[in-house]
């Protein structure tokens, strides 16, 4: 990212997946964070329409100016009575961006400014009536969450090995930027497999060099979530993993998948997998549509590679567990969803398919005992629980709500299914038999907990947590040892032999209830406000002429602008055909507009290659002043040292909210 000006084919699928990426993160937020049911409106003729909802930026530091905005539009050109924004329980009016604007059949749009000065959440929604109906936006059942603040910038990420019997790492392994979103550790401790932004690792645990490195071919945004992840059969043999929108499966001698699977093709966005202890089956658990029956889909492949049956659910699938025996898998589903399933590997016919588990936030962990007989399950923020189901009644044994409701990320149960624990945002570590819904074990930290595992003997547990520690505990709760990493502690697996524990480092895709002290949250002096860039200055950095045409005249610059343009065809092309099929339009009519669009990135081509051939060598848009505020770099929200932009000089870029 630091050569922003060069934009290639990588570049240009960098920017479709970063828009991308925000319109499903804003999405992922509002379903896992609710802050509660809003019920909603009776809908009438008469009602407004509110569109476009959102708040710019989505993320970046306290301290600066954050706008929510929204357009409302009536059919009949009947002005707003009001129109009001929800904000953490408080309805605030909002005020035209133009306050000339008055054509309420084509829409003005209302702001509403804010500068935070403490981390925490923000929940909104908007709300508007025209005298006569009501209506909403940036809402389902719950308010959307937005900006997400942060204080880090999550680029010395880690993998990290550790002796439990010694209280010490054994090795480290650097990520930099790149997120790790999964560890699995083989059951003899000799192999770790480990998942990250854009690679698969295999370790043998005797040193911190890779066995083999996959990387993928498509490249994920660097700092967003993690979604995949990564298993090992107990011997170690066998890999599987989900990345940027492939399975694979691998051996343990090669970094040349055995068999991939294109999981665009139900949705894309994977959220969990499993093998089998035995490497005889593979599981993907999967995002979606609630409406779209090929995606939010649960997969199961044989290790060949064949896909044996789908489920699909109404919710995103979080999280999916084989049986000791690989005969049972359980998983987890989001919103609307909300509910623990128990499968036979043999039938995508659910054993269990239990009530709602939560009134209105997703089911995020699941684990199951070794013989398949219990499963339990861990509930997200404001209903927080965990819940221990049986699989020959289909019932709750029992549920625990967490204190104040807080979200259960972390959670694991030994194989005879007689201990099961769990790891809370509020800090607690709780700890049950499988009779009782009171703990028998508990704990406390002063800071959120995101990955706990218990080893499968039940005699210690391991936690990582948002104050980038990994603690160790015996049963009793007594700590063995603290080991400090290098950013939040997201991942955590135990061998099943107990001879090592793996984690890995991340940033929480949960900034703002995980990267602080839960409990001591301070307010800051803002003595500055930081004023980002012009939410169209800042859009149009991506794309401006300067960006995308830099060094035009030059053969470089042309192949990278051709480059460009192709790229840009075929997205715009395939979205054109997507809609078209969506919309039943007729294939006439997207030939048509695909051809338009041919013709003319094809006159832009020959233009730009005509250009060059006259003016080789020269380039036609040599930034100005390149580092310095006015150079056309500063203001495109990348922070580039090479270009000489510092915190003086480009503050907006570089204060430590900028990509």
């Amino acid at each position: 990212m630091k050569n922003y000006l060069c934009l290639s084919l990588k570049s240009a699928c960098f920017i479709a997946g970063f828009v991308l990426f925000f319109s499903f993160f804003q999405a992922a937020i509002a379903e896992d964070l609710p802050a509660g049911v809003i019920p909603k409106l009776p809908r009438t003729a008469d009602d407004p329409v509110l569109s476009g909802g959102t708040v710019y930026p989505f993320w970046g530091p306290v301290c600066q100016r954050y706008t929510y905005s929204v357009t409302y539009s009536d059919a009949a050109g009947r002005d707003p009575e009001y129109m009001r924004m929800y904000f953490n329980g408080s309805m605030v009016d909002m005020e035209k961006a133009d306050a000339a604007a008055s054509d309420y059949k084509k829409g003005v749009t209302y702001i509403y400014k804010n500068v935070p000065n403490k981390f925490g959440s923000n929940f909104y929604y908007f709300e508007a009536s025209n005298g006569i109906g009501k209506t909403r936006d940036s809402i389902i059942d719950s308010p959307d969450n937005g900006p997400m603040l942060f204080d880090a910038d999550f680029k010395d990420n880690e993998i990290v090995l550790i002796d439990p019997a010694a209280g010490r790492e054994v090795w480290r392994y650097a990520t930099g930027e790149e997120w790790v979103g999964a560890v699995a550790l083989s059951g003899d401790g000799t192999y770790l497999a480990a998942q990250t932004s854009n690679h698969i690792y295999l370790f043998n645990t005797r040193e911190n060099k890779p066995v083999w490195d996959y990387k993928s071919r498509a490249s994920n945004l660097i700092g967003g979530d993690v979604k995949g992840g990564v298993a090992i059969s107990a011997d170690g043999s066998a890999v599987f993993a989900a990345l940027n929108g492939e399975a694979l499966f691998f051996g343990n001698s090669s970094n040349k998948p055995a068999w991939t699977y294109n999981l665009n093709q139900n949705g894309g966005g994977a959220y969990g997998v499993d093998i089998d202890p035995s490497g005889r089956y593979a599981a993907v658990a999967m995002a979606g549509s609630e409406s779209d029956e090929q995606s939010n889909v649960l997969l199961l492949f044989t290790a060949a590679g064949k896909k044996l049956w789908q489920y699909h659910a109404a919710g995103n699938w979080h999280e999916v567990r084989f049986s000791g025996d690989g005969s049972y898998l359980a998983a987890a589903t989001g919103c609307p969803d909300r509910r623990g399933y128990l499968f036979s590997a043999e039938s995508a016919e659910p054993i269990v398919r239990s009530e709602p588990l939560s009134k209105e936030s997703p089911v995020d962990e699941a684990d199951i005992s070794s013989d398949g007989a219990l499963a339990a399950y861990g509930v997200e923020s404001g209903y927080g629980a965990v819940v221990l189901v049986s699989r020959d009644t289909g019932k709750v044994v029992w549920k625990y709500e967490t204190p104040q409701g807080w979200s259960v990320r972390a959670l694991s149960m030994t194989p005879d299914g007689g201990t099961i624990g769990a790891g809370t945002f509020g800090g607690d570590i709780l700890l049950f038999g499988k009779d009782s819904s009171r703990p028998i074990g508990r704990a406390t930290i002063n800071s959120a907990i995101g990955a706990f595992d218990v080893s499968d003997d039940g005699s210690f547990f391991a936690t990582g947590s948002a104050d980038k520690k990994v603690r160790i505990f015996t049963a009793s709760g007594s700590k063995k040892a603290e080991i400090t990493l290098s950013e939040y502690v997201g991942e955590i697996d135990i061998s099943a032999n107990n001879r090592y524990v793996a984690a890995g480092t991340s940033g929480s895709v949960y900034f703002f209830e995980s990267l602080i002290d839960l409990n001591h949250i301070p307010a800051t002096t803002c003595s500055e406000i930081i004023e980002p860039p012009a939410r169209s200055a800042a859009l149009s950095g991506m794309f401006d002429r300067q960006s995308i045409f830099a060094g035009v005249g030059s053969s470089a610059g042309n192949s990278t602008a051709i480059i460009f343009l192709s790229a840009a065809f075929l997205v715009i092309g395939a979205g054109l055909l997507i809609a078209g099929r969506k919309f039943h339009l007729s294939y006439q009519k997207i030939i048509a507009a695909v051809s338009v669009l041919f013709i003319i990135c094809l006159a832009l081509v020959f233009y730009i290659w005509n250009r060059g051939l006259a003016d080789e060598g020269q380039n036609a848009f040599e930034p100005s002043g390149a580092g310095t505020a006015e150079s056309g770099v500063c203001g495109n929200t990348v922070c580039e040292p090479d270009f000489g932009e510092t915190r003086d000089n480009c503050p907006q870029d570089c204060s430590g909210g900028a990509l």
